[in-house]
């Protein structure tokens, strides 16, 4: 289809307005009900105008809240605005609709359509609306442990709900929403709900509607707490919600506020593209079912940190943060374990050596205390055989006894 524009002409819209006129008091006047039409910002929208189509020359005009922007008489438009035109080579089948190129904000209100042909004049207006679809949702947990909801470049101003599972009451919930608009006249919504401290296991649930209803998103986020011991084996459980079909399911790891990419999984393509390979991995067949559960194999210190589960569907985005604590006493005596070994090993050598010392000190005490029995026994047998094979007469004379003096002698 050609699109047909021209320069304003004054001249040609002042020839136009009179020709409308006369045209409106010599025939009839028909109504058409409204139509209305909701147009997407920044793209393209039509503007739905027809009428029976006639071989004879039509003229017709379009008006914004009683002001004419465009009008189209004798195969000549006159328009006020560049990205207002119409199809021209379809107004002799009847069609008079106006195309709206790149759709603002601006473009909503009423429009009229008055088409002036040989039989009668015909009036058709339309109710424009114009929708910034919600295009994403995001939540999260701010540095102040307040969980954080938020949508971004949404027209008109969307609806935020919170709930949580387990249910709470709605009063329990305490959340405060905030919403701004930008230079373009879109709306950024965000609201932050404190944390319920009774219970850890707590699935928190934000809901963005669009005020035209023509859109729900859903994003939810659970938080929990793992402690495993250095070098063990750990499943990091990761369920996705109820009847998320196509999801694309992300795993994302957290330490010292450096965020690195674990894996990805896509459920339509059956798809996983690992960055942790050998020591990340998913069950594929239970990810297909949605069991997002992460195996991590040999943890070590360096695996301390937040593990962050993803589901993403249509509309819909489930979120699990998992803290996973690495024992620091098992650590330490991993790390030390060969100093550990050494200690062992000295102390069992070092009672080697006194037991060795203590053995030969008592033996060497044992033989030299038999050794000197044995000579006492030997010299006391040697004195004894003296004693017995020598008289008295026979000892040498020093040891003879002094003879006694006789009386005649005296």
């Amino acid at each position: 289809m050609q699109l047909f524009s021209t320069p304003n002409k004054s001249v040609l819209h002042t020839l136009f307005e009179i020709y409308t006129l006369l045209w409106i008091l010599s025939h009839g006047q028909s109504k058409i009900p409204d139509a209305h039409v909701t147009c997407i910002y920044s793209e393209d929208c039509i503007l739905p105008c027809t009428f029976p189509p006639s071989t004879e020359e039509v003229v017709f005009q379009w008006y914004k809240q009683g002001t004419l922007i465009y009008s189209f008489l004798e195969d000549e438009d006159e328009s006020v605005n560049s990205n207002i035109s119409v199809f021209t080579d379809e107004v002799s089948h009847g069609n008079a609709s106006l195309l709206l190129e790149d759709s603002s904000i601006k473009n909503r209100g009423r429009y009229k359509c008055v088409v002036n042909t040989t039989k009668a004049v015909q009036e058709s207006d339309v109710i424009v609306k114009v929708e910034a679809p919600i295009s994403g949702i995001a939540i999260g947990v701010s540095p102040t442990e307040h969980v954080q909801c938020s949508s971004h470049g949404v027209y008109p101003a969307p609806l935020l709900k919170w709930s949580t599972e387990p249910s709470f009451a709605p009063t329990s919930l305490q959340a405060v929403t905030r919403i701004s608009a930008d230079s373009n006249d879109l709306y950024s919504i965000e609201s932050t709900l404190k944390k319920m401290s009774t219970n850890s296991t707590l699935t928190y649930i934000c809901s963005i509607t669009s005020k035209y209803s023509s859109q729900s998103w859903r994003a939810s986020l659970l938080q929990t707490e793992m402690t495993v011991n250095y070098g063990q084996h750990l499943v990091i459980p990761c369920m996705a919600p109820k009847n998320l079909k196509n999801h694309t399911l992300t795993w994302t790891f957290i330490s010292m506020n450096t965020h690195t990419d674990i894996l990805t999984y896509y459920s339509q393509t059956h798809r996983i593209k690992n960055h942790w390979d050998g020591q990340a991995e998913l069950d594929l067949n239970k990810a297909l079912m949605g069991d997002g559960s992460l195996y991590l194999n040999s943890l070590g210190s360096k695996h301390s940190g937040i593990y962050i589960c993803t589901f993403t569907g249509s509309q819909a985005k489930h979120i699990v943060q998992t803290l996973v604590k690495i024992s620091a006493s098992k650590a330490v005596s991993q790390t030390g374990n060969g100093g550990s070994k050494l200690w062992v090993l000295a102390i069992i050598v070092a009672a080697l050596l006194l037991l060795c010392v203590i053995f030969y000190i008592y033996r060497k005490f044992k033989v030299g205390k038999s050794k000197h029995s044995w000579q006492d026994h030997h010299q006391d047998t040697e004195m004894q055989a003296m004693h017995e094979g020598h008289s008295v007469e026979e000892l040498p004379a020093e040891n003879k006894p002094l003879a006694q003096h006789s009386k005649g002698d005296s």
